[in-house]
């Protein structure tokens, strides 16, 4: 997506070529230079159908707000401005890329819309952002991990190129030859949960990896099993089993401190539920 990608830790081949590149090009008027280094940081641009894909699997709206850190020229900011109608703010520490994208914003109709900040990425403030959008190394991404993930709930994070360590994305996709990722930031659901509303009470206790549920159940004091587990957001769904053996799926979300939703039964029963921590 943007066009930055952090030199620390990076070994592709084209950042030491970069980097001589940009020793011998002029920058007299301002005008960036592809590989532009920006302390431990390189410029590089992103293709606009990797931009609008990830946009795409994140669900872009006009009611998001889209921040994109390390936005050098702009172009994810403004192009989820144009085309998706949502608000954004880039966030850029080279003085000339924030000019040219502020340029750019004017010159696209959508200045009312976008905003760029001259500042570092890592002490930016994230926390109204809806959609966060990133180009980072792995060390980059490192580092940013354990902000993103205290963000909100919901929040979606798209990255192009690097992935999150242990954190496994929600999807991927693939343009041109390269990769994007989307993440749903989770909520925190771990511990043990009792079920009420949907016949007899399931205890259902959930170990928790970023999404990724580990579930067990218990129902009159015996072992029932709970499959097919599934976090994204505050969104969670589950299916059990009744005392008869059929399936009920739980399909619910995080409200508070309580977990409601319904049920879908073989049968086609519907039924409220309501989950709290035991």
């Amino acid at each position: 997506m943007k066009r930055r990608a952090f030199i620390s830790g990076l070994t592709l081949p084209w950042a030491a070529a970069a980097t001589r590149v940009l020793a011998q090009a002029s920058t007299a008027h301002g005008a960036p230079q592809i590989g532009q280094v920006s302390r431990d940081s390189v410029w590089v641009p992103t293709p606009e159908r990797m931009i609008h894909r990830m946009l795409q699997l994140a669900d872009t709206t006009r009611g998001d707000l889209v921040v994109d850190l390390g936005s050098g020229d702009g172009r994810v900011p403004i192009y989820a401005a144009r085309h998706f109608g949502a608000r954004a703010i880039g966030v850029e520490l080279e003085d000339n890329l924030v000019r040219l994208a502020q340029r750019s914003a004017r010159d696209q109709g959508v200045s009312h819309r976008v905003r760029f900040l001259r500042q570092d990425l890592f002490e930016a403030d994230i926390s109204r952002a809806s959609v966060i959008a990133l180009y980072l190394s792995p060390g980059g991404m490192t580092k940013l991990k354990p902000r993103l993930l205290a963000q909100k709930p919901g929040t979606r994070v798209v990255s192009h190129q690097f992935h999150l360590d242990d954190w496994e994305p929600d999807e991927v996709v693939r343009v041109e030859g390269r990769t994007g990722y989307l993440w749903v930031v989770p909520a925190d659901v771990r511990g043990a949960w009792t079920i009420s509303g949907a016949g007899e009470e399931l205890r259902v206790h959930i170990g928790q990896k970023h999404q990724m549920l580990e579930t067990r159940g218990e129902r009159g004091g015996r072992p029932v099993n709970v499959i097919g587990a599934r976090l994204r957001g505050n969104q969670i769904g589950f299916t059990s089993f009744d005392r008869d053996g059929a399936s009920v799926r739980y399909a619910g979300r995080l409200v508070g401190t309580a977990l409601v939703g319904q049920t879908t039964a073989d049968s086609g029963l519907s039924l409220r539920w309501r989950g709290t921590q035991t």
